[in-house]
């Protein structure tokens, strides 16, 4: 009844037009999750079942180092589906061989950088991530003195990254070395986080700060939150 109602309130041209997208999509995406399945083999990443994939995903892990995902990630490294995104393709990439990622089930993210130089970055299962964020454990370089912030520097200032599950990033967030977001909470677009962002909160601003708390225990799945 429904593509009933579709023929009569569309042209068939605007069909047409749109099954092509469609078709294209379903395409994309089987072509994709191959192409990253077999990436994570070469590259050694630990993945289990039913990712699926739209796009580039760039796979870098540094001998004895650790990338697992968990099951029924979505990955999505294609402007054309998610129309916010100023930068397509995903990143993942680790610097040392101490270094970890550890990504969750049912986790989504939209061109995401992680990079982990030599301590642990996790991601809870159930979370959500916009397009263009980044999460690293490290400044990369030295903040003072001055003169040495050209050289790269080493790794005893990095410190691990902690998301927790069925949490929502928002679009352009930057996470920064040493943060721990709680489970259920949200972290508004634009942010930069640096510390600690208790459970079940709104947090936003640079750097982010708790806007409002919610009451109640959510499980995955189980919390709204409107913008």
């Amino acid at each position: 009844m429904k593509f009933l109602d579709h023929l009569r309130t569309h042209s068939l041209r605007d069909l047409l037009v749109y099954a092509t997208f469609l078709t294209r999509c379903k395409l994309d995406k089987v072509f994709s999750s191959l192409i990253f399945k077999l990436k994570c083999y070469i590259q050694g990443v630990q993945v289990k079942s039913n990712a699926q994939v739209w796009g580039k995903i760039y796979l870098n892990r540094f001998p004895s180092s650790r990338i697992s995902i968990g099951s029924n990630v979505t990955i999505i490294s294609r402007s054309y589906l998610y129309g916010l995104n100023s930068y397509s393709q995903s990143k993942i990439r680790t610097f040392h061989s101490s270094a970890s990622v550890e990504i969750g089930d049912d986790v989504s993210f939209n061109s995401l950088c992680i990079l982990a130089r030599s301590k642990l970055i996790s991601i809870g299962n159930h979370t959500m991530i916009g397009g263009n964020c980044q999460i690293m454990d490290s400044d990369s370089h030295p903040v003072w003195p001055p003169e040495d912030r050209w050289s790269y520097s080493g790794d005893e200032h990095d410190e691990s990254v902690h998301i927790g599950n069925n949490v929502f990033i928002g679009l352009n967030v930057i996470i920064l070395k040493g943060t721990v977001v709680g489970d259920n909470s949200v972290i508004a677009a634009g942010s930069v986080v640096n510390g600690v962002i208790p459970a079940n909160c709104l947090a936003g601003g640079t750097p982010a700060r708790v806007i409002k708390t919610f009451a109640g225990d959510f499980g995955p799945h189980n919390s709204t939150v409107s913008m």
